[in-house]
């Protein structure tokens, strides 16, 4: 897909059929319905754009993920392992929806988004595979993620890494791996709490 047929996509499904100018929540609605399994994966890849963009935006996170949030997590158990394309904002996403610590008024979105990613077993699972991947920019994205919640929900977070058969392998990996970003910073005390 060129760069030209992306822009093009997006600004579509933004602006409507019509033309009209729609509100931002009927936008996030609309991007959100993209993102069933029944649409294409490029069109699924643009809406995921799109609300990331928009959940930057402090007074529309709270509308993107309450409209977008399955749906965001149902992209990330069933494409994002597949496609690095999607699961960098896929993850990129939920992170600015989970991290609230940079606006006060975002305080308990945070939380709340949180308890609904780990609510669904599949999607953090993924994020657990994700992480040992060895995909770089993907995988800072997902052990940033997963810092957050475990930061503010870390039991629930670390009996995920008990469940799965490969989360301890997962947590060492990430001690040993050769890269010094990855060894330092919060991906390495992600990994000693893990």
């Amino acid at each position: 897909m060129s760069a030209m047929d992306f822009f093009s996509q997006t600004y579509i499904a933004i602006r409507g059929p019509t033309g009209a100018p729609q509100s931002p929540l009927e936008t996030i609605a609309k991007l959100a319905d993209r993102l069933g399994p029944s649409t294409l994966l490029s069109d699924r890849r643009a809406s995921i754009l799109a609300l990331k963009g928009l959940a930057k935006d402090y007074k529309l996170r709270s509308a993107v993920g309450d409209h977008a949030l399955r749906g965001l997590l149902d992209v990330l158990e069933n494409d994002a392992e597949v496609d690095p394309d999607i699961a960098l904002p896929v993850v990129e996403t939920l992170n600015l929806l989970c991290d609230s610590e940079d606006d006060p008024s975002t305080k308990t979105l945070g939380p709340k988004f949180m308890d609904v990613i780990l609510e669904n077993d599949k999607a953090v699972h993924k994020l657990l595979v994700l992480a040992s991947q060895q995909a770089f920019t993907p995988r800072t994205a997902t052990l940033k993620l997963l810092g957050v919640l475990l930061k503010q929900r870390r039991a629930k977070t670390q009996q995920y890494f008990l469940t799965l058969p490969t989360g301890p392998a997962i947590a060492l990996a990430m001690l040993d791996d050769p890269r010094e970003m990855m060894r330092n910073g919060q991906y390495l005390s992600f990994a000693r709490v893990a």
